[in-house]
């Protein structure tokens, strides 16, 4: 039995002797009524808390379990469903993964990347958020639309595949017709050409050899005329590694490295360049040779 001279304090003098713990106790025994709308509970318990006048001395006892049985209806009826439909995949350094999205379209995300979509309204609205590098197949539909911090891409039905890190992004379009929105501009590809932001916006190229930008969903990582940084970072991101380079990142190479073997991958890109790498557990020091 709880002491009376407790509750009949006002809800200053109740906070003072009470822990934010003790008043959820006291919530826990909380039973809401049966057999009434959620909206009709939640409504009855406002107004019994907005008719009580915050100076005058009252029942905290109820007076906490109502605005106890208001949050707990808030979450029952409002952030729990939302949780439950968010999903999210995400991948770590040295791993890919593979999906089926709700609507049949195939997903593989490389390593270092993430995406996010609402389960429950998928079906009806195909959306869903990037981070880092994923290839899409996209089941022929409504339209798809893949929303990334750079820029936002929209499909009917196509492969393609989209890098979003940092402040790079570029699409690459396999089969289908793809719309690539950044920075206040569009550009609409076709089979066979990509597009890249840049210093002067969305820029569009034809490439002979598209497959190349897929190449990394079997295991091999290729660059065309990439900069050295970007390279390391990728090798970073396949074996999970540190790399510390003292030397120009700038320079830029045309290469492809197995994603299975960190020795070889580290021979193809240093021995060509001129540059020494050392190996100490998950770091490797890689200099320019003298």
């Amino acid at each position: 039995m709880q002491n009376n001279s407790e509750n009949n304090m006002t809800p200053e003098e109740f906070r003072k002797m009470n822990s934010e713990e003790k008043i959820l106790k006291m919530a826990s025994g909380l039973v809401l009524p049966k057999g009434k709308p959620q909206n009709e509970v939640l409504d009855s318990l406002l107004n019994k808390i907005e008719d009580s006048s915050p100076t005058r001395k009252i029942n905290l006892s109820r007076y906490f379990q109502a605005a106890a049985a208001v949050i707990i209806l808030l979450v029952a009826f409002k952030v729990v469903p939302n949780m439950l439909s968010a999903q999210q995949l995400k991948t770590a350094n040295a791993q890919q993964a593979e999906l089926t999205l709700p609507d049949g379209t195939e997903v593989v995300l490389n390593a270092d990347s993430k995406i996010k979509w609402n389960k429950k309204k998928f079906n009806n609205a195909r959306y869903l958020q990037l981070e880092g590098e994923a290839f899409f197949k996209v089941k022929k539909g409504d339209q798809f639309v893949i929303k990334t911090n750079n820029g936002t891409v929209e499909i009917l039905g196509t492969q393609l595949n989209v890098f979003s890190r940092n402040e790079k992004f570029w699409v690459s379009c396999i089969t289908g017709r793809v719309r690539v929105s950044a920075n206040n501009m569009q550009q609409i590809i076709t089979p066979g050409e990509w597009v890249q932001l840049n210093d002067s916006g969305l820029e569009k190229s034809e490439s002979e050899s598209i497959e190349n930008t897929i190449m990394w969903k079997n295991g091999i990582s290729h660059f065309e005329e990439t900069q050295l940084d970007a390279i390391f970072a990728e090798l970073e991101r396949q074996f999970d590694v540190s790399i510390q380079f003292e030397g120009n990142g700038e320079r830029k190479a045309t290469i492809d490295f197995s994603n299975d073997d960190l020795t070889e991958a580290l021979d193809v890109v240093c021995i060509p360049m001129e540059l020494n790498y050392e190996i100490k557990n998950k770091k490797i020091n890689i200099s320019e040779k003298q």
